[in-house]
């Protein structure tokens, strides 16, 4: 590998003090140093050095909630890309009991169970009501028409006029909070690791909508007979935003939730995990969407009627047996329960399919010595970039020349148009440490920078990082730190360190499937390949 100065010095004729700092004709530039020497003559420069960058592969993410400090968001659905291949997402979570506790009291039978999982979506006005099977508007007893919310979803990537197949399925493995092999600390899942399952659930073809607001529930037995609909419930929650629904197996539910004879594993969350331990919610499909859930919002909701005794009243026939008024009467009675995921171990599973696309061959056989022309960053347990800024030989060089430097910046430009949605924002850190940048820590996000920048025509254009504290210190002739490799990932909230001194560690969270392709290294007569620009003071003997 060799690293190549690109630029020569610029002079600007201008005399630097210790006490009024370091003033550049081209800029502001910062005086990070502290060892100038008064009475001495200096002159500023700028240069350009080479960077080898190739592609990694992520195996894995992390994904679950087991530390409370932060609380991943989730995936589910089918993903593909042109550049990235296919991605896919299981979204698995234990599920808790009702805080009012359970008793579905006597005789019950079930209506219906439903799996709710609410979007990201935010209101958007109002719209005209349509009928879901004809299409057809909906009006009032006036004929005008009604209106309801309009939503606009959030954080849906892909295709969301493609159906893929989403399947539910009771889950067999059990989701520990704490490391069984070590109960002093929580358990960690990643994004590879396999489940077993047991019953399925629900198997059926799905599609986003982002006005799916309303449930409307059966009542089949209210009058004894369950081959006729009795009642139609109309469900909506309370802020009415969209939920992805599916209906769960209404006979598993009625034999080993509401005809299950030991009474005990409702007692308490504790016994009722270890018997239910949780939902895998699976997809599968060629195309579709991937939704980021919250996961904390999601539950599932027994729908049945049991036996009420009650008073009728002077014209009502609550039995349905012909006689009004009667006392103590047996009523059948619609009823529900909420078994939230709010509380519970979640987690997810991720699998990725690199075949045939371009993002393969630059993962399985990545040029670590000469560098690559694109480089590929995408989250969700998917790809990163590694950067090598210096030689051993040129590091030396350049250390001998006693630079004082004033900025350090990488540039890294995007690969032609892309249509897909790119990441709003890029994370830079120290690779082979997993440690976050003093630059970052101690400037702060905004300086350090990692912001998609667009051209004066509004496309997107570049990324730019800060780095002047990391090269000074690498630099620095007296006490220099040793060079290490940088690496280029999706940025998450859960990389915003808790403390500068306490938590310098990157984390190996990534929940946004967004990519983006990048021009690398190479060729060497592109003028926007990556690169690192260091501006300098240099002492006049």
């Amino acid at each position: 590998m060799s690293h190549k100065i690109l630029s020569t010095i610029k002079n600007c004729g201008l005399l630097l003090t210790l006490f009024f700092g370091i003033v550049s004709c081209e800029k502001d530039l910062e005086d990070i140093a502290a060892g100038l020497v008064d009475n001495r003559y200096f002159t500023v420069g700028d240069s350009l050095f080479e960077i080898v960058s190739y592609n990694i592969n992520i195996d894995s993410s992390r994904v679950d909630n087991n530390d409370p400090t932060k609380v991943p968001l989730y995936l589910m659905g089918v993903y593909r890309d042109e550049n990235f291949g296919l991605k896919k997402s299981a979204f698995i979570s234990q599920a808790f009991l009702p805080i009012t506790g359970v008793d579905f009291g006597e005789n019950a039978t079930i209506d219906t169970v439903i799996l709710d999982i609410p979007y990201f979506a935010t209101l958007d006005g109002t719209q005209e009501a349509e009928d879901p099977e004809t299409g057809l508007p909906i009006n009032d007893e006036d004929g005008n028409p009604i209106l309801t919310p309009n939503y606009l979803l959030d954080s849906v990537y892909g295709n969301t006029d493609q159906e893929f197949n989403v399947k539910v399925s009771e889950l067999k493995t059990f989701l520990n909070v704490l490391d069984p092999d070590d109960p002093t600390m929580v358990k960690t899942y990643y994004s590879d690791k396999e489940y077993q399952l047991n019953t399925e659930l629900f198997s059926g073809d799905f599609l986003t909508n982002r006005n799916d607001t309303v449930l409307y529930v059966l009542r089949k037995n209210l009058d004894g007979d369950p081959n006729t609909i009795d009642q139609i419930d109309t469900v909506k929650a309370l802020n009415a935003s969209p939920t992805m629904k599916f209906n769960l197996d209404e006979d598993y539910f009625q034999e080993y939730f509401i005809e299950n004879p030991n009474s005990a594993i409702f007692d308490n969350n504790e016994n009722f995990v270890r018997f239910f331990k949780g939902l895998y919610i699976d997809s599968n499909g060629e195309d579709g969407a991937l939704i980021n859930i919250a996961g904390t919002n999601a539950k599932f909701t027994i729908y049945y009627t049991n036996d009420v005794i009650t008073d009728e009243g002077a014209d009502e026939d609550l039995n349905y047996n012909g006689t009004v008024g009667e006392s103590d009467v047996v009523v059948r009675t619609p009823q529900s329960m909420n078994f939230n995921f709010a509380g519970g171990v979640r987690t997810g599973n991720y699998i990725n399919d690199y075949s045939g696309y371009p993002i393969e061959n630059y993962l399985l056989n990545p040029d670590m010595e000469n560098g690559e022309e694109k480089l590929f960053v995408q989250g969700a347990a998917g790809t990163e970039v590694v950067l090598e800024l210096f030689t051993d030989e040129s590091l030396e060089e350049i250390r001998n020349k006693n630079w004082l430097i004033n900025e350090a910046n990488i540039t890294i430009y995007l690969d032609g148009d892309q249509n897909n949605e790119l990441p709003n924002r890029l994370f830079l850190y120290n690779f082979d440490y997993d440690s976050t940048l003093k630059d970052y820590i101690f400037d702060g996000p905004d300086i350090f920078d990692g912001k998609l920048v667009f051209d004066d025509d509004g496309n997107p254009e570049r990324y730019k990082f800060r780095i002047t504290r990391y090269i000074s210190d690498v630099l620095n002739l007296k006490n220099p730190k040793p060079i290490s490799k940088l690496a280029l990932k999706n940025y998450l909230i859960t990389d915003l360190p808790q403390s500068p001194l306490l938590d310098t560690i990157v984390n190996d969270y990534n929940w946004i499937p967004k990519g983006v392709v990048l021009k690398g290294n190479l060729p060497i007569v592109d003028d926007k390949r990556i690169k690192l620009e260091i501006y300098y003071s240099e002492a006049i003997d």
